[in-house]
């Protein structure tokens, strides 16, 4: 006979992605004497190849400098410290020929604790990681897309808020009583 509480042990994908880059966020604000909340996905994951684990674990860790340095206090000793004392670097993406930031040879070494299991989750969770970033996109407030709110055909009826141009492109059926919501 197994055990009573098996879905108290099922590991939750979103909470494991989670659990990972808030260990990594407070371990970064901890060093540099920060108090601040983790930053949304988009600004973590902008710009990371998820394709490539440890390239994306390294630009997860620069966003969340680049975040530290933004939050850091004017009595800070971190306060007037360049970029490089972070570890990060500026370098020229070769695809777009804009200057973006890295982390330096130091940093990478530095970090290497953080580095390996962000790459683990980002091995593991890339689809997830990638869902998350869709509906990101996908919720923000962008002119002359609305977002409206859709009914299906149940009595009483569900409601879903979604953009104006996914529902009429698109036709989305209540689960409960396979009528789309309009």
């Amino acid at each position: 006979m197994g055990p009573a509480n098996t879905l108290d042990h099922i590991a939750d994908p979103v909470e494991a992605l989670y659990a990972t880059l808030e260990g990594a966020w407070n371990a970064v604000c901890t060093t540099h004497e920060v108090s601040a909340c983790l930053p949304d996905m988009q600004t973590l994951f902008s710009g990371a190849d998820l394709s490539r684990p440890n390239q994306a674990a390294e630009s997860v860790l620069a966003a969340m400098l680049l975040e530290v340095i933004e939050c850091s206090g004017r009595f800070s000793p971190w306060y007037k410290l360049p970029a490089r004392a972070f570890g990060l670097a500026s370098v020229r993406d070769p695809r777009t020929q804009r200057p973006t930031w890295v982390l330096g040879p130091e940093a990478v070494q530095k970090w290497q604790a953080l580095l390996q299991p962000l790459a683990q989750v980002v091995r593991r969770y890339g689809g997830l990681i990638r869902a998350m970033a869709l509906v990101d996109d996908l919720m923000q407030d962008l002119p002359g897309d609305p977002c409206v709110t859709a009914k299906c055909g149940c009595q009483p009826p569900k409601t879903i808020q979604i953009r104006k141009s996914v529902i009429e492109k698109t036709e989305i059926t209540c689960h409960a009583c396979m009528q789309p919501f309009v």
